[in-house]
């Protein structure tokens, strides 16, 4: 048996696969009960499971999609699914292998939206009646993200940083080892550790330690009281040894692996319309300068005496849908301050 289709969204190192199988109610009834992610990084040499016993789907008969994500993916790696019957272990053969590429936009504006909301009343063809192909509205959208983003020094597509580093301060450490992330909004802390500086003796905290602040990337750590493997929490909650509870600083201390962003739909309504008027940019320069041509303010047409003109807003400065362009570009030079201070705020740090 099979295991239906899939496809993905690719974002920066996170892969989103798509399971799909209208037929998910047969598979179940067979005796199937879970559904397996797997991965190629040598193109299809070899394939590895990427999801543990828990992270496996569980399959309902009522449910023909799934979703699975690869947080240490690449865009080059291949991935297929497989169903696991949890009770013997057979496992059905596996489904085709596609290749980890494409926009992970459709979650934040996708190109119906795109022409519904800020391209109204615009025509989207050439004189013969083309359309403008839909890879280039998704490169606008996709520009436009990455523009918000650095713009406003947040991240918007969810995107997963492997072991950045963040140094021990002690004022820090004694209030319950405040962390200030370099990205945020923040989805999930994959891995939170300290790695001594002898490089061997790395600790790896437990998920119930951490309170995040997701929306400004603030990690706090609250131990429990008593020891937990090799970790021994002392008096006050303190689980570093005293030669460091004693230092004032070391640099580099702490290792964490988190994934930034919004999930998809969430994405709040200011930023969705920011992303939608800058990307709009891009298409309205292209059809105003269609609507005569480029540059021409005037276009006469004159035939047996009779004649017609057509005026247009174009010139060498001016495009077809300029009036709407300024518009647009007036409403984003106000908003961006608004929302970079409601998004990043003030980040002050005392040295």
């Amino acid at each position: 048996m099979g295991a239906g289709e899939i496809k993905n969204t690719a974002c920066g190192r996170r892969i989103r696969v798509l399971h799909n199988d209208p037929a998910i109610a047969d598979v179940v009834e067979a005796g199937f009960r879970r559904l397996l992610l797997e991965r190629s990084t040598d193109q299809g040499l070899s394939f590895a499971e990427i999801t543990t016993a828990e992270q496996r789907p569980v399959l309902e008969a009522d449910k023909t999609d799934y979703i699975i994500y690869d947080r240490l993916g690449d865009a080059s790696y291949l991935y297929r699914t497989r169903y696991i019957d949890t009770v013997d272990g057979t496992v059905s053969d596996p489904s085709d292998a596609i290749v980890g590429s494409g926009l992970a936009i459709q979650g934040v504006l996708t190109v119906p939206q795109l022409k519904q909301r800020y391209l109204f009343g615009v025509d989207l063809t050439n004189d013969e009646g083309e359309e403008l192909p839909e890879e280039v509205f998704q490169f606008y959208i996709l520009s436009a993200i990455a523009w918000l983003e650095h713009e406003l020094d947040i991240k918007i597509l969810p995107t997963t940083f492997v072991r950045e580093l963040e140094d021990y301060q002690r004022n820090n450490y004694q209030n319950f080892t405040i962390i200030q992330l370099e990205n945020y909004p923040v989805l999930s802390i994959e891995e939170f550790a300290v790695e001594y500086p002898s490089g061997q003796n790395v600790i790896v905290f437990p998920d119930e330690w951490l309170r995040l602040d997701r929306t400004h990337g603030i990690l706090r750590v609250v131990p429990t009281a008593g020891t937990l493997s090799e970790i021994l929490i002392g008096q006050g909650g303190s689980f570093l040894p005293a030669i460091y509870n004693g230092m004032d600083y070391l640099p580099d201390l702490f290792a964490l692996s988190y994934t930034a962003g919004f999930e998809d739909g969430e994405v709040p309504a200011n930023l969705l319309d920011m992303i939608g008027k800058v990307a709009s940019f891009g298409p309205f320069n292209i059809f105003g300068d269609l609507i005569a041509g480029a540059g021409i303010a005037t276009v006469s047409l004159s035939i047996d005496g009779l004649s017609q003109s057509i005026g247009t807003t174009s010139s060498a400065t001016n495009s077809g849908y300029g009036a709407r362009l300024i518009q647009y570009q007036k409403e984003v030079k106000d908003w961006i301050p608004k929302l970079r201070r409601y998004f990043k705020g003030i980040r002050m740090q005392v040295m």
